[in-house]
């Protein structure tokens, strides 16, 4: 009896930091739409606007509308720190972002590409 007593706790320790983690992706809330500013990896800079909608506790949509161009995505969320998936003509891109006071600030690249661009935004509601 002593020993599965022990492999439960075990067990259960284990699975301790997995649940604080999804209460920890739950409390977090994403703005709708937000101002896009960004500087691609030649030093430009670009503008636009993002939608990002929120369809799982640890998962969401984007789509960011730049220059005229739509580039959409798919994202995962945990706590402070979110990534998506994109693809600008055909190549497959990611981008990293931490949430902070001040708004979302991002790294991103895309596969086979030299450098990384940086991207801010700012909720608009």
């Amino acid at each position: 009896m002593r020993s599965i007593l022990l492999r439960l706790a075990f067990v259960a320790t284990l699975l301790l930091p997995a649940v604080d983690t999804a209460l920890a992706a739950d409390s977090m809330t994403l703005a709708s739409r937000y101002d896009v500013a960004g500087t691609n990896p030649d030093g430009s800079k670009y503008s636009g606007t993002a939608s990002v909608k929120v369809i799982s506790d640890t998962t969401f949509t984007i789509k960011w509308d730049i220059a005229g161009s739509v580039y959409e995505g798919f994202g995962m969320r945990l706590n402070d720190t979110l990534s998506a998936t994109y693809t600008i003509d055909g190549e497959p891109g990611l981008v990293m972002y931490k949430v902070g006071g001040d708004g979302i600030n991002g790294l991103w690249a895309i596969r086979g590409h030299n450098g990384s661009g940086t991207e801010h935004l700012t909720p608009r509601d």
